[in-house]
């Protein structure tokens, strides 16, 4: 039993029909300051399937091509304001800005479609340099929707 098992699950991955999951989750477990369109290194990794994250760059790379949905949240300091942005392969596809009214918080999602080694990330814009943490309010996440795009 144990053996046709093993070989209906093989013949399934084989054919594309049943993928191991890819995504991730990761958290900043302290307060950073960051330099101008440094990126986020978000140490406290939660999940990685597939090991698409790196946290010592911050960057997501794909494993594979499909559709995958990423999201990100951050929280400005006392007095301070962040301005972050969500980059494909160095490009900027959205941005991400939170108030200096004491501890703004903000977020954003996309959607976006990555072929193999594609990489996605978040980075310092132009202005405020402070994200305030020690429980998890900044966080990046991202998780493969579809491979079949």
């Amino acid at each position: 039993m144990k053996h046709t098992t093993l070989v209906v699950i093989c013949a399934l991955i084989a054919k594309g029909e049943l993928l191991p999951a890819i995504g991730f989750s990761a958290r900043l477990s302290r307060s950073v300051y960051l330099g101008n369109g440094q990126a986020v290194k978000y140490d406290r990794v939660i999940t990685n399937y597939g090991n698409g994250y790196n946290k010592w760059t911050g960057h997501f790379t794909a494993p594979r091509k499909g559709l995958y949905l990423f999201s990100c949240s951050i929280m400005a300091g006392r007095k301070t304001l962040i301005h972050i942005e969500i980059v494909k392969n160095g490009r900027r596809i959205s941005a991400i800005f939170a108030n200096d009214s004491g501890f703004d918080q903000s977020s954003q999602t996309v959607v976006l479609f990555l072929k193999r080694g594609d990489s996605v990330w978040t980075r310092q814009r132009d202005r405020g340099r402070h994200l305030h943490d020690h429980v998890g309010y900044n966080m990046f996440t991202g998780v493969l929707i579809s491979k079949n795009v």
